[in-house]
């Protein structure tokens, strides 16, 4: 009978039990006794007697391990997708809130008669694909209806660009503007198990603002880094975009409706369009990402020595967010702003 290369199987196994099974196999195959087995692996013959039966019967499949079904659920399929929808339902509430174990457990005594321990509850909820994260905050105004007829970008742009202007020659960019200062954030860190480091905390209020610019599909970017947010600057920033794009191209730059965004600004530049995200819509602008990216990656936990100072840390941090465009348009691109399918 000719054998399988267990020894090499078992050099590739990952899985400690399974690794054994091929152990015993390959000096079963090398004409060892099955007590010599047991003997030189430290195991019982009898498991050694299972695995060659398993696999004589089976072949490899037979070294597999088996389904462990354990005692069955207490609650019914439907009954179990009953308990999904609640759950779902409730973590959608917009009463405030959340929902715990006991009222889990409460639900299912009331809904099905049947009693959980709250440990129970927790196993059963994650086998359900639940699990306890931290929500996102959002605008009471918001709309998502709003969002999602945003998200027909092709025919926003449309709407707003010149009518000479085809859809192959425009680049998105999205921008914002984002504070940073002495009031600092801090942020998770690897320390050893059991500790829990302190980072400085800062209380003074020296602060600059950064304005940022990505153009997703090139990993283009500018920025500017200012001691006020107002039009001035914003100015002066569309100005750098305008630059940046190539001639013969017109940039659409999506941005949010701040004060200091004003009507008509792009008017001063022949190659430039302004569309305004909804209200309280932060969440479609992938600058907000680049700024979490910034603060976790560079400045937080840090402390600043005063104005220039923390000039100097943002355009470290900056720099280092944009030397690879790759990671640039992987974190700022999406689906919804390709204008050409």
């Amino acid at each position: 009978m000719k054998f399988p290369d267990f020894a090499s199987l078992a050099k590739n196994e990952k899985v400690a039990r399974k690794k054994m099974r091929y152990l015993s196999l390959a000096h079963f195959a090398d004409g060892h006794s099955r007590y010599a087995i047991a003997d030189m692996l430290k195991v019982s013959r009898v498991s050694v007697n299972k695995w060659v039966a398993a696999y004589l019967n089976q072949g490899l499949d037979g070294l597999n391990d088996k389904p462990n079904l354990g005692r069955p659920c207490q609650l019914s399929p439907n009954q179990l997708d009953s308990l999904k929808n609640y759950v779902h339902t409730q973590s959608l509430s917009v009463k405030g809130g959340r929902i715990n174990a006991q009222d889990v457990a409460s639900f299912i005594k009331m809904e099905f008669g049947v009693e959980f321990q709250q440990s129970n509850i927790y196993r059963l909820l994650h086998q359900q694909g639940f699990s306890w994260i931290t929500t996102r905050s959002r605008h009471p105004k918001q709309s998502q209806a709003t969002q999602d007829a945003f998200k027909n970008f092709q025919l926003e742009t449309i709407l707003n660009i010149p009518g000479h202007v085809a859809l192959d020659r425009v680049d998105v960019w999205f921008q914002d503007e984002a504070r940073f200062g002495q009031q600092n954030t801090t942020t998770r860190l690897w320390a050893t198990k059991g500790t829990r480091p302190r980072a400085v905390r800062q209380q003074q209020f020296e602060s600059a603002y950064l304005f940022g610019a990505v153009c997703p599909a090139t990993g283009t970017t500018e920025a500017i880094i200012a001691p006020f947010a107002n039009s001035e600057y914003m100015h002066e920033h569309l100005k750098l975009i305008s630059q940046a794009t190539k001639q013969g191209r017109h940039a659409v730059v999506v941005m949010d409706g701040a004060g200091w965004h004003q009507k008509g600004m792009e008017v001063a530049f022949g190659n430039l369009t302004i569309i305004r995200l909804p209200p309280y819509s932060p969440e479609l602008n992938p600058i907000e990402q680049v700024w979490q990216w910034l603060r976790q990656h560079t400045l937080a936990n840090c402390c600043f020595n005063g104005y220039e100072d923390i000039v100097k840390q943002c355009t470290r941090a900056w720099n280092d967010f944009i030397m690879e465009p790759k990671c640039v348009m992987k974190l700022c691109s999406r689906e919804w702003t390709e204008l050409i399918t």
